[in-house]
């Protein structure tokens, strides 16, 4: 649990602290007051990354013109800092620097807004950036696995580039290219691991409320997805039969860079949901997600609600915010009016009031 936030150089805050001495605390407040920010900062430094900034967006310019940021927790009597400027990032465990990865191990945070709710339901990139968010949550080898994909697919595709390029100044299409094929095989194995780990979540993620469906645009019996070398077979299969377009566009067409996932209740909810719907959907999924993760590693992530309750009616209010989930993890939620979350939420919870800060 985390018993103090200290904030240095941080967004708006120059120097503040937070005491928590609840497990549920919500922030409330006037907009630009700096919730967000709060959230902000307890998902970096869970995560070593901010979830909507880039590295240097969130560190302000102090009197010294230093520029760098200090983040600290105090949790279970430890400390932990996270430290950046424009050159280096330092992670400290009471007082010792530590590598990233010891820091991390063990941490970790779901954070979600209105904002990112309608970009779920919009875009498919962050509908797989979603999927693997979570399973880096619990799986420490699938960002190893996912670098590796990205740095494969970059190859192939810069390859295909000559490759069509010689096409449309010479005619020549290179089917049997020996490099071709050689960045092809990589792809098919390293995609063959993405689509098992990410097709297991997705029927995780299914309940009987709602159905999570993976979408692939390779060509494979679902029942045999825990078969790696069946999936990599049929992948490279796919491949080959979507070689020239692929000469022709310079690009890999397939593959799960290019995948998506949909979420139903009787209906497609991302095609004829409502606003209200949508935002039903995706909190149900904070949960199924903190419940998946605490079956892997033993731990549920710190959650962070921003915003999320509104444009919610009163009863699908209560439907997101229910008491036992949000106790299950330290939950810190941020509102314009406190009064507007549900009683039994707030009787036992830590209310900071953050307009003037």
């Amino acid at each position: 649990m985390i018993q103090k936030l200290i904030l240095k150089n941080f967004r708006k805050f120059k120097d503040r602290t937070f005491e928590f001495n609840k497990n549920i605390v919500v922030f409330y407040g006037h907009n630009a007051q700096g919730k967000s920010s709060v959230l902000e900062a307890i998902y970096l430094i869970n995560t070593g990354k901010s979830p909507w900034a880039s590295m240097n967006e969130f560190i302000n310019l102090d009197q010294n013109s230093q520029v760098h940021t200090r983040i600290e927790t105090v949790e279970n009597e430890k400390s932990y800092v996270y430290f950046k400027d424009n050159e280096t990032r330092i992670f400290k465990i009471d007082g010792k620097n530590v590598k990233p990865y010891t820091f991390l191990e063990k941490r970790s945070s779901s954070i979600f807004n209105p904002e990112k709710i309608e970009l779920l339901m919009i875009s498919p990139s962050e509908r797989r950036d979603f999927l693997d968010e979570i399973i880096l949550k619990y799986d420490y080898e699938y960002e190893t696995l996912l670098k590796d994909f990205k740095k494969i697919l970059r190859q192939r595709n810069a390859y295909l580039k000559k490759l069509s390029k010689l096409f449309y100044e010479k005619g020549i299409i290179a089917i049997n290219d020996p490099q071709l094929n050689f960045w092809s095989n990589h792809f098919s194995l390293t995609s063959a691991y993405i689509l098992q780990k990410r097709i297991s979540l997705t029927k995780e993620l299914s309940t009987n409320e709602y159905d999570v469906k993976y979408r692939s645009n390779a060509n494979f019996d679902r029942r045999k997805v825990n078969n790696i070398e069946y999936v990599k077979d049929c992948i490279e299969e796919n491949l080959e039969k979507t070689k020239k377009r692929d000469i022709a566009t310079g690009y890999t067409n397939i593959g799960p860079h290019r995948d998506d996932w949909d979420i139903s209740k009787d209906k497609d909810i991302r095609k004829f949901g409502s606003r209200g719907e949508k935002r039903l959907a995706i909190g149900k999924l904070i949960f199924e997600t903190q419940e998946i993760v605490y079956k892997k590693v033993s731990h549920y992530p710190v959650l962070l609600l921003d915003d999320i309750a509104s444009e919610l009616d009163i009863l699908n209010t209560k439907k997101i915010f229910d008491k036992r989930l949000l106790e299950k993890q330290q939950t810190f939620i941020t509102v314009i009016d406190y009064k507007s979350l549900p009683k039994d939420i707030l009787k036992d919870s830590q209310l900071i009031h953050l307009n003037g800060l």
